[in-house]
């Protein structure tokens, strides 16, 4: 098992040594090519001295840098070319800086036993020159060698960091439903704790999910059985004891509004992320519509209500099962909120990459207040009185859970009915998220 840290450390150590060993060399290199031009300067020099002092003369010295003059008893007896007949100082023997031909010089005066006075000097410019030629030579390696330092580091901590990025891919990638083990080729040390409580999260998540979905599943089929004995039981009960019927009818309304609480908690189960992105396929929404309608019109026919379908073939990614559901709580709704002979209207259409599902009653509607409330789970509205109804508070919960699902927009508005319009507008692809 290989350490991030570990490897980051001795990518860098390793880089450093070698990069300032090389910038070190070329310095090296750099100083001593200057300081051997300048050596070869002295060496010219220390040749001209040579030869003058065996009385030969030699022509084109006339270095620039290097100027002398010999005096005895007063009288110049030779110098450099270009210098003044005056002596270049005329303090005590030593060094001293004077100021002739434009510059300032560095100078050296020197009297011998036989009363002869030799100057030499050197421009300060020359010396200040030689200083930064090489100090610049030494030091440029190691500027060049910044950005290969950089780029080491940069190439390192993102060879360190590789594994962190490839969990973030993993993770990014991932289905919503996902909830398995992540796995990685080589898992370094200080990412071993993290991928052991990532893994053991999603565990706890994934029977916790289906802990959840099993016991709605469970509990609404468990149920269903007994309340549907019941409700027959109590049939029957009714027909023996006519005395009672009006309290066992009484009985067998609150058994009716059980079941449908036990429906709507299956349907709810079924609707979860998990099972819907399974079962997605192409689904022509107006024929669900259809559907819908015929097996819901018994009951609007009932309170003598009209219902009419206006739209055309509308495809989009879904399941039948969730526009169905949808449809069927909005369309019972409409017809159990609104009195006897009430006008709804079903909208099926296409529109802007979009299928967009409007279903209109003449009923009182609902106050603009309390459109943000009926989208929660049990919430009733307080008409449920008035018109008998049945309702559960989760029937428009479901639809927002639907709706949610398609990664789509429900609304709420007045209707020209005069009652409650309820536009639903689902993209034609569902991504996952």
């Amino acid at each position: 098992m290989h350490s991030i840290r570990r490897t980051i450390t001795l990518v860098l150590i390793s880089s450093l040594i070698l990069v300032i060993f090389s910038a070190a060399i070329h310095g090296y290199r750099a100083a001593l090519s200057m300081s051997s031009r300048f050596m070869d300067q002295e060496l010219t020099t220390l040749l001209y001295s040579v030869a003058l002092s065996n009385g030969q003369q030699m022509d084109g010295f006339g270095s620039s840098e290097l100027v002398y003059q010999i005096w005895r008893d007063g009288t110049l007896i030779t110098d450099s070319p270009n210098q003044p007949d005056e002596p270049l100082t005329i303090g005590a023997d030593g060094f001293s800086e004077q100021n002739f031909d434009g510059r300032r010089w560095r100078v050296y005066k020197q009297t011998l036993t036989d009363g002869t006075t030799v100057i030499v000097g050197q421009p300060l410019q020359s010396r200040v020159g030689l200083t930064d030629a090489l100090t610049v030579s030494v030091i440029m390696p190691f500027i060049y060698a910044v950005p290969i330092l950089a780029l080491i580091v940069f190439i390192s901590v993102s060879l360190g960091l590789k594994p962190l990025k490839l969990l973030s891919s993993k993770l990014s990638n991932r289905q919503g439903k996902d909830l398995s083990p992540v796995s990685l080729p080589q898992v370094p040390t200080e990412m071993q704790p993290v991928m052991d409580t990532l893994n053991t999260m999603f565990l706890r998540l994934n029977e916790a999910f289906e802990r959840e979905q099993q016991f709605a599943s469970n509990a609404a089929h468990e149920l269903r059985t007994p309340l549907s004995v019941m409700k027959i039981n109590l049939h029957n009960l009714a027909k023996e004891r006519h005395d009672d019927a009006g309290k066992l009818q009484a009985i067998q309304q609150d058994t009716d509004r059980m079941i449908h609480v036990v429906n709507q908690i299956l349907l709810l189960s079924r609707t979860s992320p998990e099972m819907f992105h399974l079962q997605l396929s192409k689904v022509d929404a107006f024929v669900v519509a259809q559907n819908v309608i015929a097996d819901l019109y018994s009951k609007i026919e009932s309170k003598q209500q009209e219902i009419s379908l206006e739209g055309d073939s509308a495809f989009l990614m879904s399941t039948e099962f969730t526009l169905y559901t949808m449809l069927q709580n909005l369309i019972a709704n409409a017809s159990a909120y609104s009195p006897q002979s009430a006008a709804i209207q079903v909208t099926v259409l296409s529109q802007d990459n979009q299928v967009c599902f409007m279903v209109e009653d003449s009923g009182p509607g609902i106050a603009p207040h309390e459109r943000t409330q009926v989208l929660k789970r049990f919430y009733r509205d307080q008409k449920d009185e008035k018109y008998k109804s049945t309702g559960s508070g989760l029937g428009l919960a479901i639809v927002g859970q639907i709706v949610t699902l398609h990664h789509g927009k429900i609304a709420l508005d007045d209707s020209v009915l005069g009652g409650l319009k309820v536009t639903v507008s689902l993209p034609f692809e569902v991504t996952e998220s």
